[in-house]
């Protein structure tokens, strides 16, 4: 026979590929282990998005902010393409299951694999489902059948790989010492790489007490995981297949670990929870590890087993180089993690998930020490870190216990080392993903009901029907008399305060904005009430308040700001972006700017203005007062993550020396057409952004001071400066501006409502303050967060629905946020101010949720 085949499914010619030691032909059988490889994770890697794109589709805030409302611009391609792509993956992949049809008992599988699977890719193209794929439950149900072709393909696999030999199942099992030692490595490589990339913390003591932290949190779990894998070999030996039941078991224990991670620290960062979230994290957990066993599994069947699927032997005398360089790559990882993924993570899901999967690299790599760790004086180290571990462990749940049960004996250094422990976890992504698993929350079991009332009023479907409301800041709407001042509001996106000049002395590079605040009112006190455009941009045109749900339609009812519009006969210039598409009804008087971008995320301040000053210059109608919105993705996170000039900080400096330019030339645009002294001209953002922060990036989860704080300049003509009073410190929020415009524009009084924003300016200061509050509600746009800020802004409690945790900062004398100082009453005493203000606010909109 001049032919044999090979167990990849290639044909294998025995006498081109035979060297003259007999032996096959490296060069080529290296060409076929890779090509199998390679088929096989171009598969999974295909089908897994194919799921994610469905489950994105399905949830109401990933529909709107990543699939209606595309954030990257290669989702519209892969869908237009998708069923082409099924094809033509599966073509490699039936070239690699030629010895599955060879076999008797995997012929008719595969045969089948083949024509069903022929069969959806043409249906695919011919159909476009993900295109055509509905906002409902019929996406979450392909969600998960999107996966089952992997499962086919790993019982495949499986069935041709798998040798029946004892022996062959055979697995290493990590000692103590052993998941003792990787966890001291991860720990000591984790805060050398945060040393390197956050200067800004230095001081040693508490750098020590993190440290001690990260050591007892790690040793604790990865000795947890080490009983764990002793006590499964422990019971198979006394089965009849010692072998086969340590695999199944293992088996298990991964899919159990994978579906904990998928379920409680990936699926409720992009809102999905209930028990949908736990079915399709068994059902995903499942298949991913049932495939990823099964490609191994036939991997190493070329060697005539299964031998280490999970761990390799130790190998006590192999070369130091795998050590070293298991060192290396471990170093440049743990620094790389933070550096690379935080700058497009989602609430931190990215790096956990990288840090997990260093975890098993590291363990696995520590089998190469085994032998090592049983030197007399190292195992004496290691146990007495051991011992020292667990004991810390046991102080900290003691503390921890003795809070949650109400004594103040130790309420003082709980505080304090919940407070370090939570900082040193924004440096530290390996401590706080320990941290996160094994920390308690101050919580009891009267706050687990609270954390379901948030997430019932969260994220509202489409299912979640409310009665339309007209929204009225004023009882009665109609047109005042005399000129109008044009009115020329600009929102950039995810600006921060303190990167402005009039807010920050140490700013140098945006001049223009700071002689334009010289001749403005400055609002040093300003926030948004939430915390992501999808809610904050809406709010800004309603003028109030609104419910948690995505795109609320019909809009116009409750959009103020289009309403006094069309009132006093603006003709308006707006850059369309998706969420306005559905709030703003369709008006003759619209004029759309930047009509011809592609994706929103492309909306760039420095054309708009050109644009918009070509378009008033051309304008027909000079009588009619003018109406400019924009909101611009100069500095918003994805524009930052997609450019390469720097780090954050670096490309927002670079983009807002742009900004402050083509700012400066618009606003000398306004003076020579006689304009500017007939103007209120606002330059706001819709909430700021986290720029690495003790580990934070974006804006989606974060009711942080860099997130909530937000830059507020109003420009008014002098005659509108007349007759009113402001105070510049008072807490203000965007959602006054349309208040305010209201008010200046002679529409008075202006609603009192607490879900309402205010004016910003008054006739006497005992009307501006009758508009105050004890305390105001702020909300996360895209999930479970909420926050009450009280005291002027110095003070802000928020609570993580979606963690399970709370937070309490003085921003008087912690402005960064970094100190939690937290109490039960302070928690007991804001969970009732956060309820209340949700009922407020779904009383006004008639929606009432089943959980109050």
């Amino acid at each position: 026979m001049s032919a044999t085949q090979s167990q990849f499914g290639l044909s294998v010619d025995t006498h081109s590929n035979v060297s003259k030691h007999g032996a096959a032909n490296p060069i080529a059988e290296g060409a076929r282990v890779a090509f199998f490889l390679a088929t096989r994770l171009a598969i999974g890697a295909f089908l897994l998005i194919t799921s994610l794109f469905c489950l994105l589709t399905y949830i109401p805030f990933t529909y709107f902010g990543f699939i209606h409302n595309p954030l990257m611009a290669w989702l519209p391609k892969f869908v237009k393409i998708h069923g082409y792509l099924y094809l033509a993956l599966l073509g490699m992949v039936v070239m690699t299951l030629r010895s599955a049809y060879r076999l008797p008992k995997t012929r008719r599988s595969t045969v089948a694999f083949v024509l069903v699977n022929g069969a959806i890719g043409v249906s695919l193209i011919w159909r476009s489902a993900l295109a055509t794929m509905g906002h409902d439950l019929a996406a979450y149900l392909w969600s998960m059948l999107a996966l089952f072709p992997l499962l086919w393909i790993a019982a495949l696999d499986l069935m041709t790989g798998v040798n029946s030999r004892a022996d062959s199942w055979r697995q290493s099992r990590p000692s103590l010492l052993t998941t003792s030692f990787a966890a001291l490595a991860i720990v000591v490589v984790f805060a050398l790489a945060s040393s390197l990339h956050q200067s800004a913390l230095n001081l040693a003591g508490f750098s020590l007490l993190g440290f001690s932290a990260s050591l007892v949190f790690h040793i604790v779990i990865f000795a947890l995981f080490g009983c764990v894998i002793q006590l499964i070999g422990a019971v198979s030996q006394v089965t009849y297949r010692p072998g086969h039941t340590q695999f199944v078991l293992r088996y298990v224990l991964s899919w159990l670990i994978w579906t904990f991670v998928l379920r409680y620290m990936m699926l409720p960062t992009i809102s999905f929870e209930g028990w949908q979230a736990s079915i399709f994290a068994a059902i995903a957990s499942l298949v991913v590890v049932t495939y990823r066993v099964a490609v191994m599994v036939r991997y190493r069947s070329e060697t005539g087993g299964i031998d280490d699927t999970v761990n390799p032997k130790p190998a006590g005398n192999s070369p130091g180089w795998p050590i070293g360089t298991a060192v290396v790559v471990l170093a440049g990882t743990a620094y790389a993690i933070p550096v690379v993924l935080g700058r497009t993570d989602w609430d931190f899901v990215l790096q956990k998930t990288a840090v997990l999967t260093l975890w098993g690299g590291t363990l696995a790599c520590c089998q190469l020490c085994a032998e090592w760790l049983q030197v007399r004086y190292v195992r004496i180290v290691m146990i007495s870190i051991l011992i020292l571990a667990i004991t810390g462990f046991g102080w900290y749940e003691v503390l921890a216990y003795s809070h949650e049960s109400g004594s103040n004996a130790q309420e003082g250094k709980w505080t304090c080392l919940r407070s370090s422990l939570e900082a040193y976890s924004g440096v530290d992504i390996s401590f706080k993903t320990a941290y996160d698993i094994l920390s308690r929350a101050v919580d009891n079991e009267g706050h687990q009901d609270f954390y379901g009332f948030l997430l019932h009023n969260t994220n509202l479907g489409r299912d979640a029907v409310s009665a339309p409301v007209d929204l009225k800041l004023v009882n009665d709407l109609k047109a005042t008399g005399g000129p109008k001042p044009n009115l020329f509001l600009f929102v950039i996106d995810s600006l921060r305060k303190d990167y402005l000049a009039p807010y920050n002395p140490s700013v140098t590079y945006t001049p223009q904005i700071a002689e334009f605040a010289g001749d403005s009112v400055v609002m040093e006190n300003a926030f948004t009430r939430y915390a992501g455009t999808a809610l904050s941009e809406p709010a800004i045109w309603a003028g109030a308040m609104q419910l948690h749900k995505q795109c609320i339609e019909p809009f116009y009812p409750i959009n103020s700001l289009q309403k006094l519009l069309e009132t006093d006969g603006y003709t308006s210039y707006i850059s369309i972006d998706p969420i306005l598409r559905v709030a703003l009804k369709p008006s003759p008087n619209i004029v759309e700017m930047d009509d011809k971008l592609q994706v929103w995320n492309d909306l760039d301040l420095v054309s708009t203005l050109q644009e918009l000053q070509s378009k008033i210059d051309a304008r027909p109608d000079r009588s009619r007062p003018i109406f400019a919105y924009t909101q611009p993705q100069n500095v918003h996170t994805v524009t930052l993550a997609r450019q390469r000039l720097g780090d954050r900080s670096q490309i927002s400096v670079h983009e807002l020396k742009r900004i402050d330019a083509a700012f400066g030339s618009f606003i000398s645009f306004l003076k020579d057409r006689g304009l500017y002294d007939n103007s209120i001209i606002i330059l706001t953002s819709d909430h700021g952004d986290s720029y690495g922060e003790y580990g934070r990036y974006g804006h989606a989860d974060f009711l942080v001071p860099e997130v909530i704080r937000i830059p507020l300049i109003i420009h008014l003509p002098p005659r509108l400066r007349q007759g009113v009073v402001w105070d510049t410190n008072l807490l203000s929020f965007s959602i006054d501006i349309t208040p305010s415009l209201y008010y200046l524009l002679g529409h008075r009084p202006v609603a009192n409502n607490e879900l309402f924003g205010r004016p910003l300016f008054t006739q006497t200061r005992a009307e501006l303050d009758s508009y105050l509050r004890p305390h105001y509600l702020i909300s996360s746009s895209y999930a479970a967060v909420y926050g009450v800020l009280s005291h002027n802004g110095q003070s802000l409690f928020m609570v993580d629905g979606v963690h399970h945790r709370s937070y309490f900062y003085n921003l008087g004398t912690d402005p960064g946020g970094i100190h939690n100082q937290l109490t039960q009453g302070l928690l007991d005493e804001n969970e009732l101010i956060i309820r209340k203000e949700i009922n407020r606010i779904g009383d006004f909109y008639h929606h009432h949720p089943a959980q109050n």
